[in-house]
């Protein structure tokens, strides 16, 4: 399979984005709900720091191992930095040989930067408006928009004037506008 360099510099712009936000996450903040059903913002900032192992892991050749278990409550931006600076020259490393794509990971990662910027009541129409469109084309090509999945359901339609992470979301089934209550 021939990976397309624009999907790898995708994945960094979406791990750079997810730990910009990442750092501004306090303490009082882990318990606060999320658009995930069954996370709160520690268990969600917790998967966002494990999906660079997770992802190196499958670049390697072996499966995932969705299930292992890290805690994180401090420096969660700069754990992800350092995990996704690593599976960014992994990427650069293996380029072709890869059987999986850097723009489906790059969607995982910004689905849950939306999922993350929601928890904490900050807006997202400043996050990578770009990086949002190419990941709704993303999910559309390799899920469509019918899913039988836990992590993404059916597509569902954003509201009218909507930013593009706003449509991302609903694409991945997110109920949007969300609210905690």
């Amino acid at each position: 399979m021939a990976v397309d360099p624009m999907g790898v510099l995708a994945l960094q712009r979406a791990l750079t984005q997810a730990a910009d936000l990442l750092d501004d996450v306090k303490t009082a903040d882990l318990g606060l709900p999320t658009p995930c059903a069954d996370w709160d913002v520690r268990d969600l900032a917790n998967h966002l720091i494990a999906v660079p192992r997770i992802f190196v892991t499958q670049l390697q050749g072996s499966p995932p191992g969705w299930n292992g278990r890290e805690d994180y409550a401090e420096h969660l931006g700069e754990e992800l930095r350092t995990r996704g600076n690593a599976l960014v020259n992994l990427w650069r490393e293996v380029g072709d040989a890869a059987m999986v794509d850097p723009d489906w990971q790059a969607a995982e990662v910004a689905i849950h930067t939306w999922d993350l910027a929601t928890a904490l009541g900050r807006p997202t129409d400043g996050l990578d408006e770009a990086l949002a469109q190419r990941s709704v084309v993303t999910m559309d090509r390799i899920l469509g928009p019918i899913r039988k999945g836990r992590a993404f359901k059916n597509a569902r339609q954003a509201p009218e004037g909507s930013n593009a992470y706003e449509h991302l979301a609903a694409y991945a089934g997110r109920v949007v506008p969300w609210s905690a209550g």
